[in-house]
């Protein structure tokens, strides 16, 4: 639905306990002891007409008596209760409730209608409930409380939350939220994810899911959350295991969106603290120093057998080390530097490797001994590894001395581990993270590059097909659809295969959850038998099909990957510019040309399945919106409005600095003299789903590009209101320019049926009050002193 009301939910003022008790066993009792005991500031309401008070509280008979309405119902009664009290509650005014009380589906139906008439948000039914550390509320079955910390946890599975607190009590690790989705009727992961991604007291999501239901929701909700914090995702009912199509294709949902996918309950909060404590990485390459030959000669086994490489030392670096380096061993990646090493003989060669320029990660493996404690060595570092540009991994191998020396560098912000093999797991980690984040960034465009008359030829093949009633193209039509996309079938001889390139396999279905998914790995009777296959969500670029085809060993054996990733490229413009295609698959592939074709690969043979047109929603991932550039005559010259690309971001640099520090007050509200990169990365890497911004823009003097103005809103998940902000370059203020900018974002968002553009603005910037007025909008005082609330509605006409 939306993040509506979530507030209520995540920061109540009064909670109620509906159906509260004192019998042993009962769900109220178990609610109501830990509310009581979780230092909840605002007021508890028990009700239950059995009881005067519980707990020497008062105590209501019914929803009716309550002194007020709660802003958060936690309802453990009965299930035939449940949607009358569902509906007594949104009549009284609560917007939040959470049922833990599990409902058969008529029920559940009942429940949820009599819920939305008054967009009353239901966190369940089922589930285990809710627990808010910082805000005193533990709103939930389970046996333990939480410690407040900048975690939050998400859970499709109540026993795994209950197993996962009381581990993380055991282990001291906190939390900022808690929360059992149950079944997720009306509140959904989405839902969660949107919520907590705008959450400041949490910077980093843990997230346990068993299924995904509406994928464009919850790739639009993840791919935001994952720009701003990072988001770990353990999957269970993985299906077959590796070999299995689904599971593939939620691991390309996770990729894509920029999450980090783990595979164990125990790897959960180890990658949390990894990802989140790393520095951004350069590259993959990981140097390697331990106190004990052996030790690193296990870090280095870890790492080959996990597909990692080690750093390559540049002459300097190794002549640095020479002093260093254990007796009568010569230095080299990895480092030994004896077990006669001094603790200042770690930090001189800690500090070298830092220093090495093709170095992108260090870890430290150490044991303590005679000549160097671990504490020791671990206080002796902090300082430096603290300052390292390089992520820093430190593994501390031993008993009570080695726990001290984890302690030391737990508190410092730093990544410690208690065995090599996990200190490499989690670089590897930190390594995946690295490229599913790039992966997020990438922007395909939704338009194939190939010409429109083809592909007219294969609309006009597919629609006739149809018509006809056949769901199966046959040869001759297959090789002109394909044939439409740059694609090519043909007889695939042995010439073709002189390099021993193995045959490929490039295949779609449409998967029941995430819409079309292209499927790439080795073809051919092999392929049946070694299941070598890789999967991924379209549109695809370049960028993102090499990746795909990274992930398999085939890709790895072929002289010219190059022609096989534009050829994924192909198929993915094809299923996303024919909506009916349910079904492709070209079986054997063999990267190299047709005699007389254009195409650089070549299909053996190929099979299109057709089916009813499915909507543009039904695709998990909305391609770049290429629809929506266009030309207009501004100043007597052409100037192209268009949603605004990643690549972007290097004009977008020019273009805030030729601002005027008023102009930038005005816009950011606080005297920003550059764009972090973050921030700039989220204003030039949007979700095109809820977002849009459009920028006005032409080829400078210089023949780069210039941005001169930019417009942008973000929708709320039920579309009900976007937030809009406008900047135009400050030399170019007064010439129609914003007007022109402010009309494609409203036509945009009238067009999408978002009911109302709103915006925050200081109270003396009267230009954009004059163009929100001249669009029909109002101006009212803002919620805070100094500022205004600029209201557009979309239902009536503009300017």
């Amino acid at each position: 639905m939306s993040i509506r009301h979530l507030d209520r939910l995540f920061e109540p003022r009064s909670v109620a306990v509906i159906g509260a008790s004192r019998k042993p066993g009962r769900i109220g009792t178990t609610v109501l002891d830990n509310m009581a005991a979780s230092g909840f500031a605002g007021a508890l309401w028990p009700v239950n007409p059995k009881y005067g008070e519980l707990l020497g509280i008062p105590c209501y008979a019914r929803v009716a008596a309550l002194p007020a309405a709660p802003d958060l119902a936690v309802i453990c009664t009965p299930a035939d209760t449940v949607p009358g009290l569902v509906a007594d509650l949104g009549a009284r005014g609560t917007r939040a409730a959470i049922v833990l009380t599990a409902l058969p589906p008529a029920l559940r139906a009942a429940m949820l209608k009599a819920a939305r008439p008054h967009l009353l948000r239901i966190l369940g039914p089922g589930g285990i409930g809710l627990i808010g550390p910082a805000a005193g509320v533990n709103a939930s079955v389970a046996h333990t409380g939480a410690r407040q910390g900048r975690t939050a946890f998400v859970s499709q599975s109540g026993m795994l939350m209950t197993a996962v607190l009381d581990w993380a009590r055991q282990h001291q690790i906190g939390f900022s939220r808690v929360v059992s989705v149950g079944e997720g009727g009306d509140v959904d992961v989405a839902d969660l994810l949107d919520w907590l991604a705008g959450d400041t007291d949490t910077q980093a999501i843990v997230l346990h899911i068993e299924s995904v239901a509406g994928a464009r929701k919850f790739m639009s909700a993840a791919r935001i959350a994952a720009r701003g914090k990072p988001v770990v995702v353990l999957k269970s009912g993985r299906g077959a295991g590796p070999d299995d199509g689904a599971d593939r294709v939620v691991d390309a949902a996770i990729r894509r969106a920029g999450m980090l996918r783990v595979y164990s309950s125990a790897d959960l909060f180890d990658a949390v603290q990894t990802v989140a404590r790393a520095r951004p990485l350069a590259g993959e390459r990981l140097a390697v120093v331990s106190n004990a030959f052996s030790l690193g000669l296990l870090a280095t086994d870890a790492l080959a057998w996990t597909g990692g490489r080690l750093a390559q030392l540049a002459p300097a670096t190794l002549r640095a080390l020479k002093p260093l380096a254990a007796e009568g061993v010569a230095p080299a990646n990895p480092l030994d530097i004896g077990t006669l090493a001094d603790t200042a003989r770690h930090v001189a060669a800690v500090r070298a490797l830092l220093d090495e320029p093709q170095a992108d990660a260090l870890l430290l493996v150490h044991v303590p001994t005679p000549a160097a404690g671990s504490r020791d060595v671990a206080r002796a570092l902090v300082p430096l590894v603290r300052a390292a540009r390089q992520t820093v991994l430190s593994c501390w191998l031993g008993g009570e001395e080695a726990t001290e020396a984890r302690a030391v560098f737990a508190d410092a912000g730093l990544a410690t581990y208690d065995t090599p093999e996990k200190a490499v797991r989690a670089f590897r980690q930190v390594v995946q993270y690295r490229r599913n984040q790039a992966l997020l960034i990438e922007v395909p465009a939704g338009v194939p590059a190939t010409g429109e008359a083809g592909r007219g030829a294969a609309r006009a093949i597919v629609a006739g097909a149809r018509r006809a009633g056949r769901a199966v193209l046959d040869d001759g039509e297959c090789a002109t659809v394909l044939g439409a996309y740059g694609l090519a079938v043909g007889a695939t001889g042995n010439d073709a295969r002189a390099d021993d390139t193995p045959p490929l396999r490039i295949a779609v279905h449409m998967d029941p959850v995430f819409g079309p998914a292209l499927e790439f790995g080795l073809g051919g009777a092999a392929g049946r038998v070694a299941r070598d296959r890789a999967a991924g969500l379209p549109p695809l670029n370049m960028v993102l099909a090499r990746d795909i085809v990274a992930r398999t060993r085939a890709g790895g054996a072929l002289a010219d990957a190059e022609a096989v990733c534009r050829a994924l490229v192909q198929v993915a413009d094809l299923v996303t510019d024919l909506c009916e295609v349910v079904e492709l698959e070209l079986d054997p592939v063999l990267p190299a040309p047709a005699a007389g074709a254009a195409s650089t690969v070549t299909a053996g043979a190929a099979r299109i399945v057709l089916g009813p047109p499915r909507p543009e929603s039904a695709m998990a991932i909305r391609p770049y919106p290429q629809a929506l550039a266009e030309t207009v005559d501004w100043q007597g010259a052409a100037l192209v409005l268009r949603p605004i690309r990643p690549e972007d971001a290097p004009a977008h640099m020019r273009f805030f600095a030729a601002l005027d520090p008023e102009d930038v007050r005005l816009r950011f509200f606080s005297a920003l003299r550059e764009l972090p990169p973050a921030q700039l990365a989220r204003l030039t890497q949007i979700d095109y789903d809820r977002a849009m911004a459009f920028i006005a823009t032409r080829t400078g003097a210089d023949g780069q590009p210039e941005t001169l103005g930019v417009v942008r809103a973000v929708a709320d998940p039920d579309n009900r209101r976007a937030e809009f902000a406008i900047t135009v370059r400050s030399d170019l203020k007064g010439r129609g320019l914003g007007v022109i900018l402010f009309r494609k974002l409203v036509d945009y968002f009238r067009a999408r049926g978002t009911e109302t553009l709103a915006g925050d603005a200081l109270a003396e910037n009267v230009g954009v009050q004059k163009l929100v007025r001249r669009f029909g909008g109002t101006v009212q005082p803002g919620g805070e002193a100094g500022t205004v609330l600029l209201t557009i509605p979309l239902h009536g006409k503009t300017s």
